[in-house]
């Protein structure tokens, strides 16, 4: 009976050890859950934003010279934050009808184009070909082309962002605030 009794005991005090070990474990995975999500929930807040920089300039026929300057800006702090070079995921380059400006000289773009440039760029496939505005009568030609915006596929992050000039029918910067162009959507 004394023995019986002192098994019973034991087995008692084995399974309130295990009980308390599963606890225990049920505590840290949730904890971890927890914070996984936490983390995830930061990662794509962060993505969001990095991302809404570039992605505010889209469906745009009125993007100033400085508004570029501005995101040239922006891109080079991102890479020197993160030490990118072309062809990183965290890299990201600013293009102005297929050529790269984000190792030009700011000021140099600015006194250049100053307040006369206005630019767009687009999300969706289409690309402004010639705007004429005779008779009062505005007219815009486009035709399809690849997305002026590039994002990481592995990142989300938008690595390459592409500005094409607006021009009237006369092959003059067309003033789009004035004039009113828009971009059309595919």
């Amino acid at each position: 009976m004394e023995n019986a009794s002192k098994a019973l005991i034991m087995a008692g005090e084995v399974l309130i050890g295990v009980m308390i070990l599963s606890l225990a474990s049920y505590i840290v995975f949730s904890f971890g859950s927890y914070s996984r999500n936490v983390n995830k929930q930061i990662s794509e807040s962060e993505i969001n934003q990095f991302n809404v920089r570039f992605t505010n300039l889209a469906y745009r026929a009125n993007i100033s010279s400085q508004d570029i300057a501005s995101i040239v800006n922006f891109a080079k702090q991102n890479n020197a934050r993160y030490e990118a070079s072309p062809g990183d995921d965290y890299y990201a380059d600013v293009f102005i009808d297929g050529t790269s400006v984000i190792s030009n000289d700011i000021n140099e773009f600015l006194t250049n184009n100053g307040n006369s440039t206005y630019y767009y760029c687009n999300l969706t496939n289409v690309k402004i070909d010639n705007i004429n505005d005779s008779a009062a009568e505005i007219t815009i030609t486009a035709s399809t082309t690849e997305n002026d915006i590039t994002f990481n596929q592995r990142t989300g992050l938008v690595t390459k962002i592409v500005f094409h000039p607006i021009y009237d029918a006369s092959g003059n910067y067309a003033n789009a605030i004035l004039n009113g162009y828009e971009i059309i959507r595919n």
